[in-house]
């Protein structure tokens, strides 16, 4: 009899033990929605227009570069202002991704959290931190 309350002593903090140890690595999961931070972001409406301005221009430039030329220039000439233009508009939202990551990470880290995902992907649970990193950002 004896025997089996020490037994049944030990599984139970053994127990206690675990549960301690897994709350403790399992924090928790946070989600935000991306896109609305992205468009909340600050700097997000000069990079709007600066791209709107960038678009323009290689539309004009492109008017300009293949006049008089043949089909397979003219998609030589596109090729060249599209990557022109991608090129601008990773050096536009590249700050702005960063600074949301960084927004992100610090809110996981104040909150404890194990992982933040994308809004998109959860189907169910998890605490939604878009609003503390849109703050975090609007500093």
């Amino acid at each position: 009899m004896k025997m089996k309350q020490i037994m049944a002593a030990a599984a139970a903090a053994g127990m206690l033990t675990f549960g301690a140890v897994m709350g403790a690595s399992a924090a928790g999961i946070g989600y935000v929605n991306t896109n609305a931070l992205m468009q909340a972001h600050p700097k997000m409406e000069k990079a709007r227009l600066d791209m709107r301005a960038a678009a323009q221009k290689a539309e004009q430039d492109f008017a300009k570069q293949s006049e008089g030329k043949t089909d397979a220039e003219k998609q030589q000439i596109a090729a060249e202002l599209q990557k022109k233009l991608g090129e601008k508009n990773s050096s536009l939202m590249g700050p702005i991704v960063q600074d949301i990551q960084k927004a992100i990470q610090q809110v996981r880290q104040q909150k404890g959290l194990d992982i933040v995902i994308d809004q998109a992907v959860v189907i169910d649970g998890g605490v939604d931190i878009t609003s503390e990193v849109g703050q975090m950002l609007a500093k």
